[in-house]
């Protein structure tokens, strides 16, 4: 009897054991099943829609869905839609929408639905440059010339003048006075509420406008700025209310430690 017991305690062991790996096995083919299956309708699957994002600090759109989505889809034969995601290319789609220089940035995915959505992020104008002869343009924080939106007029800082004849962006070394200038008004709201326009000559030189009074500023390059500005806050705080605002037409900051009035 006790070797009947012995032989069956022997006997039923192994099965046991082989018993308790089964169903996680099975589990696990059947999960490695799914998952080839379900990867394998994720790659194959089609377009059926594409949805445009668009985020910008701007008070409107300086482009629109509609412009994203004929750079992306220009005819029946290149539009992505209907076609397997597998035979899309998200990096060229990207690169064809960031030819547009309002974009700043260009991010394309899609979803388990058959949803492909690009993500725009477009520039955030800071000023703009005035042209006599050729189309107007917006200057960048990092001073690309990225062109104008038909559907938004940003109020931003004007530029004007001789230097930006022969110029491209504000990029180069020679270029970063002007820059620096434009940026430190956009950063303080009271000279962005103030300065209007700022006039460039071809030397560099800049000549303010301002918002209210009908005087100029002789701001000289852009150097030492906040020193420059320091004695233009002098001029309107203690001067322009004792003499009146009326009583200059120019104000020059351009020499170290002078304020000329005229």
């Amino acid at each position: 009897m006790l070797e009947n017991n012995i032989f069956n305690s022997i006997t039923l062991n192994p099965l046991r054991k082989i018993k308790k790996w089964i169903w996680p096995t099975v589990l696990t083919v059947v999960l490695l099943s799914i998952v080839i299956y379900a990867e394998n309708v994720h790659h194959h699957q089609k377009c059926k829609n594409i949805n445009v994002n668009i985020e910008g600090a701007n008070e409107s759109q300086l482009v629109t869905p509609d412009e994203i989505l004929a750079i992306v889809s220009p005819n029946v034969v290149d539009s992505p839609e209907g076609k397997p995601f597998d035979k899309i290319d998200f990096k060229k789609i990207e690169k064809r929408v960031c030819l547009n220089k309002l974009v700043k940035s260009c991010q394309v995915h899609r979803d388990l639905s058959g949803e492909m959505t690009i993500d725009i992020v477009e520039h955030t104008p800071l000023a703009r440059v005035l042209y006599n002869k050729s189309s107007d343009s917006y200057v960048t924080e990092k001073g690309d010339f990225i062109g104008i939106s038909q559907h938004f007029t940003p109020r931003v800082l004007l530029l004007s003048g001789r230097y930006f004849d022969k110029i491209q962006d504000l990029k180069e070394v020679k270029s970063k006075p002007v820059l620096d200038l434009i940026n430190a008004i956009n950063v303080d709201p009271f000279w962005k509420a103030q300065i209007t326009q700022l006039i460039v000559e071809k030397d560099g030189g800049i000549t303010m406008v301002p918002e209210i009074g009908n005087h100029v500023i002789e701001f000289g390059m852009g150097i030492d700025i906040e020193s420059k500005f320091k004695k233009i806050k002098f001029f309107y705080k203690d001067i322009l209310p004792a003499k009146g605002w009326d009583t200059y037409h120019k104000v020059s900051v351009k020499y170290r430690n002078q304020i000329i009035c005229e």
